[in-house]
């Protein structure tokens, strides 16, 4: 506030004046502001140093320049320590701002840092989310590569599985192929034991037919030829008159015949025995009583040799023995129908009489 003045009127005690009280009250609130500009409102706090006696005052200040002077000083030194104050006051306010700004911006820092470490956090979680989904992704990808695996060697496995089923029936296909290839032998050698043991017994049945005509001729059982004859002639020559024929058979024995006539049977073998002919007097078969129409069906000549002709080339032999099959639709329609004959000899001939089987 302004100074109050305490109002002394124009004269003395003229009425004009302050009051005693509006002066005390002035006083008062004069001091009031020095207290409070100077001090705490009660107590003065700025340092005035020891208070000067009037002996020092005297001495050291003769004239008011000087009493100006020093009050000046003071003055100055007030309001040094006054703008001081402030100088610390706006000091300490800067501080206190910049402290307020350096928590303001620490605590803005702290939060950045936060937000910061927040997304960073938020990131990382992100992050390792993707990463746990990248793994999850590499581990379905070896499970799909290890699946696949498991599939292909399971395939592979089935289908070695099934090769070796299919291997396997194959070789017991190959077994019972085997096998039935042993069978066949085994039939094929018991048919053929068969058939050895038919031409056997069809030989030894031909050779017991030849018996009775080997007994009858009195000749050894080894020099005729196996053909399953039912009767064998023995040919020989009479000069060139004849054939004898011996061994007639049928009643007539051993007896020997010139140019007899045989009488046969269809459906049987007749041999004849030319190694009596001594080389000479070829034997044939024709049909008819003259002529050379050679019969050559069913002739079957055998040499001494053991070569072996047949049909036309069976004929005109002067040794070994000569076979007739007769075939069954063979039958004599006259007596001469057949006959034997000699080919060198007119006179060598005889007829032969065929009969069908059964009539004989």
């Amino acid at each position: 506030m302004a100074k109050q003045t305490v109002g002394l009127g124009s004269s003395a005690n003229d009425g004009t004046g302050d009051s005693i009280r509006s002066g005390g009250d002035k006083i008062n609130d004069n001091f009031t502001e020095l207290f409070n500009a100077l001090g705490n409102g009660t107590t003065i706090a700025a340092n005035t140093g020891t208070l000067a006696s009037n002996a020092y005052l005297i001495s050291s200040y003769q004239s008011n320049t000087q009493i100006t002077a020093r009050l000046n000083t003071y003055a100055l030194v007030a309001n040094v320590a006054s703008l001081a104050a402030l100088g610390n006051t706006n000091s300490a306010i800067s501080q206190r701002a910049q402290v307020a700004n350096v928590v303001t911006l620490a605590a803005l820092a702290n939060t950045n840092s936060a937000i910061a470490k927040r997304a960073e956090v938020a990131n990382v979680a992100s992050l390792a989310a993707l990463g746990n989904t990248n793994s999850r992704i590499a581990l379905l990808n070896t499970n799909l590569t290890t699946t696949n695996t498991a599939v292909r060697l399971l395939i592979s496995d089935r289908a070695q599985v099934a090769n070796v089923a299919a291997i396997a029936q194959l070789g017991n296909t190959n077994s019972s192929i085997a096998t039935q290839t042993a069978r066949i032998t085994l039939v094929n050698t018991n048919l053929t034991g068969t058939n050895t043991a038919i031409r056997t017994l069809v030989s030894d049945r031909a050779q017991v037919a030849n018996v009775y005509s080997i007994f009858s001729s009195g000749k050894s059982y080894s020099t005729v030829p196996n053909y399953g004859a039912a009767v064998t002639y023995d040919i020989s020559a009479n000069a060139s008159s004849a054939y004898i024929v011996s061994n007639m058979g049928f009643g007539k024995g051993g007896a020997a015949f010139n140019n007899p006539e045989l009488t046969v049977r269809n459906e049987s073998t007749i041999a004849f025995d030319l190694n009596g002919l001594g080389g000479a007097h070829p034997f044939n078969i024709r049909s008819g009583s003259s002529g050379t129409s050679n019969f050559s069906n069913t002739l079957i000549h055998v040499a001494t040799d053991g070569t072996i002709t047949t049909g036309t080339s069976a004929q005109n032999k002067t040794s070994g023995v000569l076979y007739w099959q007769i075939p069954h639709d063979i039958v004599s329609s006259a007596r001469n129908s057949y006959n034997y004959y000699c080919s060198s000899h007119s006179a060598m001939a005889g007829n032969v009489n065929i009969k069908d089987t059964g009539a004989i």
